[in-house]
């Protein structure tokens, strides 16, 4: 299966539309090509070059006094009979399904520039993952260690047509070549992992993955186990992804009352060094140019001088909160609201490196595992370092330390920082999104057990 073409995908959708009795009809298309390849110390586990369609359909009827009735139904295949069972689903349901009193109408004509998936990453081959695979597998035998990882290329695009005359096309491409090297040890040895993503395969430095794996897991070796107690922390990029990336920035929750935004919106509590957006544009990204409505993303500040900007939008909670739509619906009808899918943490001016010289008695710790949220208001995360803790003393590594349990406000943990770092990383997953941060120096990092091994 190639990827169909904007002017195929617009006549099938604009067909299906035409033979849809609802009030208002949304038809969305959705082809994925995808090649991967996960390994083991033993070699190669599991692979796949698979292809799919999805094709949604969601139909509404207007109710008296505003609002509607709506559903949604999905097909796998574009098989003409299978599409129209699709469509009589939709209807069927929606005649069914409880009236959305303040559901808002579809969105007409937009603007949106043409994309196209990028050619190295759709043609990326099997015998190129495999390369990587072994260059990974001799690196980490060479060092005494076990290598598994994940090598994947994906493409993809999406069409969206509704009848209030909305079309929009766009390619999204994702490459991605992640390793983890551990000492056979287990617990008592060490172990580091690296990956990096792109949209374009050949941005994808993949000695450098390995490299910093395997260094990590080397440097990690035979860990220490420490007091659970406030630590300086210098937080590599990874880390701190996985801090932002259970903050919630949507407006439901916020509109909701169970946001950390609910009373700290325009509140100087950051530093100024902070900015925070989200850059769906980026180059690199990895994610759609439209959200599930057919609404173009916009760029958008969360956090600006010091101070929380806002939550993103789609059109029902802009229309709510009297605020502008910033393009971050789910596909609808959902009880998700609006999310924020491209997070963009400002570099400094400080390497990694000058972060830790700059820690006196303290810990780097490379990954957190396992991060959720115990509290929203006030963003009370608990979870554990992971692949590469390290005790800092008088700016200098000294060595591994045995992971530890923190549990921290976020909103706290980012008043207390004391540097930023100059080299941004991108980490993403495939249903959360991405962010692109840098380093993190924070003081008082509260931990209060010792983790897992």
């Amino acid at each position: 299966m190639s990827l169909l073409q904007d002017d195929h995908a617009f006549d099938l959708l604009e067909a299906l539309i035409a033979e849809s009795s609802a009030d208002e009809t949304e038809a969305t298309l959705e082809c994925v090509e995808e090649r991967f390849v996960r390994f083991a110390p033993s070699g190669p586990t599991q692979s796949a070059d698979r292809e799919r369609f999805e094709l949604a359909v969601r139909v509404r009827y207007a109710q008296p006094g505003g609002g509607f009735r709506e559903a949604r139904a999905t097909t796998g295949t574009l098989d003409r009979v299978e599409v129209q069972a699709a469509l009589q689903r939709a209807s069927t349901l929606a005649r069914l399904a409880a009236p959305s009193s303040d559901a808002q109408p579809l969105g007409g004509s937009v603007d949106i520039p043409g994309t196209a998936p990028e050619r190295p990453t759709q043609d990326h081959t099997f015998r190129e993952k495999a390369a990587w695979i072994e260059r990974a597998l001799a690196r980490t035998e060479a060092d005494g260690l076990l290598g598994a990882g994940l090598v994947s290329t994906q493409v993809a695009n999406r069409t969206l047509v509704n009848s209030a005359g909305r079309r929009v096309h766009a390619a999204r491409s994702r490459a991605s070549f992640s390793l983890t090297a551990c000492d056979p040890r287990g617990g008592h040895g060490g172990a580091g992992t690296a990956e990096q993503i792109d949209a374009n395969v050949d941005r994808i430095d993949a000695d450098a993955v390995i490299g910093r794996a395997t260094e990590t897991a080397l440097l990690s070796r035979d860990p220490i186990e420490l007091e659970p107690r406030d630590w300086t922390v210098v937080l590599a990029p990874r880390a701190v992804a996985g801090l932002l990336l259970a903050a919630n920035f949507g407006a439901q929750e916020y509109a909701e009352g169970s946001s950390f935004l609910c009373g700290r919106i325009g509140e100087r509590i950051f530093p100024a060094a902070l900015r925070l957006t989200e850059e769906p544009c980026a180059r690199g990204s990895t994610g759609w140019l439209f959200d599930g409505e057919g609404t173009v993303v916009q760029r958008v500040d969360l956090l600006r001088d010091g101070a929380l900007v806002g939550p993103v939008t789609d059109a029902r909670w802009a229309a709510r909160l009297g605020r502008p739509n910033t393009g971050h619906a789910a596909p609808q009808p959902s009880s998700v609201g609006p999310t924020a899918q491209h997070l963009a943490l400002a570099p400094g001016h400080t390497s990694l490196g000058e972060l830790v010289v700059g820690v006196e008695n303290g810990l780097l710790v490379s990954q957190l595992h396992y991060v959720s949220v115990s509290e929203p208001r006030d963003l009370l995360l608990t979870g554990t370092t992971r692949n590469g803790t390290f005790l800092v003393r008088d700016g200098q590594i000294v060595g591994g330390v045995k992971n530890l349990r923190f549990t921290e406000s976020l909103i706290e943990a980012l008043t207390r920082v004391t540097g930023v770092g100059s080299e941004v990383e991108r980490v993403a997953t495939l249903s959360e999104g991405e962010c692109r941060v840098p380093a993190l120096r924070i003081e008082g990092f509260r931990f209060t057990s010792v983790g897992s091994h």
